[in-house]
Formats: structure tokens, C-alpha cells, sequence
């Protein structure tokens, strides 16, 4: 008994540091998926705020001329 008591601590910070990094990936996973789709509805209203005729690449001369 007096070895499961010497563990016991040891054990309980061991579960405690696994719940903490479990909830910061978990956190960091959300922010990502939060992060993809604002940025997916940047890109499609960029998508929709271009003029008919008009090309976002079109918007000066280029090495090429």
C-alpha cells in the first residue's frame, strides 16, 4: 500500500498535464477550423465584390508588357 501511495501523486499530475494538453489541441484544432472558414468567406466575398468585366489579376501592366 505504501507504494501506491508514493505513486499516487505522481499519477495525479500525470492525468492533470494530459487534460490540459488535451484541451490546448483541442483549442488550437478549433481555432484552425474557425480560421479555414473565415477565411473561405473572405475569399468568396472578394469573389463577389469584383465589378463584371473585371479581373482581380487585371490591375496594371505586367513584366510581360
Amino acid at each position: 500500500m505504501e507504494y501506491v501511495a508514493a505513486i499516487f501523486p505522481s499519477v495525479g499530475v500525470l492525468f492533470l498535464f494530459v487534460i490540459a494538453i488535451r484541451a490546448i489541441f483541442q483549442a488550437d484544432r478549433r481555432e484552425r477550423l474557425a480560421q479555414a472558414a473565415q477565411d473561405r468567406r473572405v475569399a468568396a466575398a472578394e469573389k463577389t465584390t469584383v465589378a463584371p468585366g473585371d479581373s482581380p489579376d487585371s490591375a496594371g501592366p505586367t513584366a510581360q508588357d
